[in-house]
Parts: structure tokens; sequence; C-alpha cells
């Protein structure tokens, strides 16, 4: 998530990292992890450096390589400093306005675009109206996104003792139009000062990056044992 120009969240103004940083890092760490692990998983990604890249630019980099899963990573904002948490997001109608406000916050990229009126179709990302369309976008692959959020949060829960925001629905532009199941995972509150200070940490990234890794082994080995089970029913059939 974000990169160049565009920070995302300041968090508490204590330092100068912001999510973008954070988020960065955090990325590569789980690449590396990845591709330690399996030698058939190809790691693409959107970005390598403190880049600006389009959100429509990262679903089309997905899309192109035929991608099996799409991962945007982002830490969270609020105005009260209390509020503390990790959530994975995937495509759908917000149920509140919390999840529509993070939605707004995220999409509010694109407006550092240019010409982002032609590129998304007259999307205003500041207009719930706007979100309706959205939500009818990943029907196909909400039940895959679905079982990956519910993993990472989990993982976060149970190994890192992060607290559990939940799987929820929103709107979000990033994986909207992604032709794969997608998540988006929101890793803590950078305006919570005990949050923050473990978000920029080393040790703080690399659970996270951890967390999410260990959940995509659990979720690939699922997807795998399924897809071996509907050869063999196949192989039965013939």
């Amino acid at each position: 998530g974000h990169g160049g120009k565009d920070p995302g969240a300041s968090g508490t103004g204590r330092d100068s990292i912001t999510e973008k940083d954070v988020v960065l890092d955090i990325a590569l760490m789980l690449g590396n992890y990845l591709t330690s692990e399996f030698d058939d998983v190809e790691v693409i990604y959107t970005r390598k450096s403190d880049d600006f890249v389009k959100l429509s630019e990262r679903t089309r980099i997905a899309n192109e390589a035929k991608a099996d899963l799409f991962i945007s990573l982002h830490c969270d904002a609020f105005h009260d400093q209390s509020v503390h948490g990790s959530a994975s997001y995937v495509m759908g109608m917000h149920k509140s306005e919390s999840n529509l406000n993070v939605a707004i916050r995220e999409n509010s990229s694109i407006l550092m675009e240019n010409d982002y009126e032609f590129d998304y179709e007259g999307f205003d990302p500041s207009e719930p109206e706007s979100y309706i369309a959205l939500s009818m976008y990943q029907s196909n692959y909400i039940s895959n996104s679905v079982l990956l959020a519910s993993k990472i949060q989990n993982q976060f829960k149970t190994k890192v003792q992060r607290k559990d925001r939940g799987v929820k629905q929103a709107g979000f532009m990033v994986i909207s139009r992604a032709t794969m199941p997608s998540v988006l995972i929101e890793a803590g509150f950078l305006t919570n000062k005990v949050e923050e200070d473990y978000l920029i940490s080393e040790k703080g990234k690399n659970e996270v990056a951890l967390s999410i890794f260990e959940a995509f082994k659990d979720y690939k080995k699922e997807i795998d044992s399924l897809s071996k089970e509907r050869i063999n029913n196949l192989i039965k059939k013939d």
C-alpha cells in the first residue's frame, strides 16, 4: 500500500516513519519467507521501494500475471488513539460506517493520480454512493478471500496476541478489480502509541509478516488438498 508521494497514515507524529514505510518492510519480509519456503510460489511485488504506484496499476500487475492471490498490506488510523488491533478485509458492501471510513481513507490514494476520474470511471472515494457498484466485484472469489482472511486473523490473535478486529467487508478499489481471491490487511493502528511502537519495530514487522506467511501456508495446503480431491473425483468418474 501507498508509497512515494502517498505516505498513508502518519501515526502519532512522534517520528517520521509512515504507513508506506512499515508496509513495505512487512511486504519484503513476507516475500522472503514465501520464496524461502516454497519452490512453486512466485512472489510479484507491486512495489519494492518507495515508489508511488496507481491503484489500477497494482491490480493490472496481478491480473496480467494471472496471480492466484492478491494481498494488499496497510496500517490503520483513527482519531481516537486508544483504538487498536488488526483486521483483514475482503471486497463487499460495508456493513458499518467504520468499515466505509477505512475504505474512503485507503481509496483516497487515487486523488493523487492524474486523470483519476477517467481511470476509475467517475468513482469518487468520498461519496458513499460510489461504493454500491463496487460491492458487486470479487463475488466469484469471496469464499477463498474469506478463508485466507480468517486464517490471517487467527494467526494475529493466537500467535502474536494482536487484538482481533475480525474479517470485514468494505469497498476497496485496489482489490475490487482483481481477478483472484484478494485480501486487504490492516496490520494495526499507527495512531495508537503502543501499536505504533510495535509496528515500526523490527520485531513487530517480522511478527506481522510471519503471521501472514503462516496463514498463507495453511491456506495453500487446504487449497492444494481440495484441488487434488477434485482431480481424483474426475478420475473416478472417467
